[in-house]
């Protein structure tokens, strides 16, 4: 009886905890950004859960600004909402905003676009680049109202840069948005092929969450091929882990994921950034058809690596990875180096 009557007081307390220490990381990030330089960058949406595919986007957009000298404080997703709960999102209002790409616009993670329209809202003053993004809006009437909503939080905003990282978003967006621009998935300016590793097997990474659109059947079939390929050396790996990564074990974590590509012989993905972490370790690849717009969209990117090629049925697997030319391989991303300097360009001088 006593434990019964002492839980719901112990679950108060402990709620009563987290709120004053929730208060005090806001205070203590309010203050860091009033304490900024004038020229610093905020850079927001940032990941700190597990999906490692975003963390790579973070990771590439820091490497740039380092690059250009740029100072910036990072501000994750879970940060911002903070913030955005405790009414201190126009704290950064006046300074350049730099939000992360990804396949964040739109209805399919809903939660990411309404805070990306709260910082858009409130921060006026603010130059906003939003940095290579997928759109989507699920053809249902909410899916329409809420695309009729982005659009006028969106416009009214007088100096909100957008980039797509694949045409398909391009073009949608481009129809909706005054200033719109063409440039690639961030993780693809990076190169991580330098390093070559004695490769063995097989790696399938396969979507599992709401994205997912290959049937239970036809991952068996890609099993199958795989396995006629590899034998009993084929195994599963993921671009999300099962924890959170925070900013300061991102590189850590990167490098693990990186080396594991950097082992195999071949991976097979229906993932955007399963096809985008082949690529940039040198590590042939196998891309299923996922019939989502920005994997087949961004593999236009790269379709000149001779050793990622996209296959429409798991039935092609095995003569695709006949046809993948043998030998080390090295990413070559060179031309793609003058949308990086697009991207930057914008960052130095936009004025919306």
């Amino acid at each position: 009886m006593t434990a019964d009557f002492l839980m719901p007081l112990r679950r108060l307390h402990g709620r009563m905890y987290e709120a004053k220490k929730e208060r005090k990381e806001i205070c203590y990030l309010c203050r860091r950004i009033k304490e900024a330089d004038e020229s610093t960058i905020f850079f927001v949406l940032s990941p700190s859960h597990g999906n490692l595919g975003d963390h790579a986007i973070a990771l590439s957009t820091i490497d740039m600004l380092t690059e250009m000298e740029i100072q910036y404080i990072e501000i994750t997703t879970a940060q911002l909402s903070q913030l955005k709960h405790h009414h201190k999102l126009s704290v950064m209002n006046g300074h350049r905003i730099i939000v992360n790409g990804g396949g964040n616009l739109g209805t399919l993670w809903f939660d990411v676009e309404e805070l990306f329209r709260s910082v858009i809202c409130e921060n006026p003053n603010s130059i906003i680049f939003c940095l290579p993004n997928t759109i989507f809006y699920e053809k249902t009437e909410w899916g329409d109202e809420e695309l009729k909503r982005s659009k006028e939080i969106y416009n009214h905003h007088p100096a909100l840069q957008l980039y797509a990282r694949e045409k398909a978003s391009f073009d949608f967006m481009s129809q909706l948005y005054r200033n719109v621009k063409l440039v690639p998935d961030m993780v693809l300016f990076m190169d991580k092929s330098q390093t070559q590793k004695k490769r063995q097997g097989c790696l399938l990474c396969m979507r599992s969450d709401r994205e997912k659109t290959c049937t239970d059947e036809q991952e068996k079939q890609i099993w199958a091929s795989a396995q006629k390929l590899f034998r009993d050396q084929v195994k599963y790996t993921d671009m999300c882990l099962d924890h959170g990564v925070s900013p300061a074990k991102r590189k850590q974590e990167l490098k693990v994921k990186f080396d594991e590509f950097r082992n195999a012989q071949l991976v097979i993905t229906d993932r955007l950034h399963g096809m985008i972490f082949a690529a940039i370790t040198g590590t042939p690849c196998i891309v299923i058809d996922s019939k989502s717009p920005k994997v087949r969209g961004c593999y236009e990117w790269i379709r000149y690596l001779d050793y990622i090629r996209f296959a429409d049925t798991a039935e092609q697997i095995e003569a695709l990875y006949a046809d993948i030319p043998k030998g080390e391989k090295r990413y070559d991303n060179t031309v793609l180096f003058p949308y990086l300097d697009i991207l930057k360009t914008d960052i130095l001088n936009f004025r919306g």
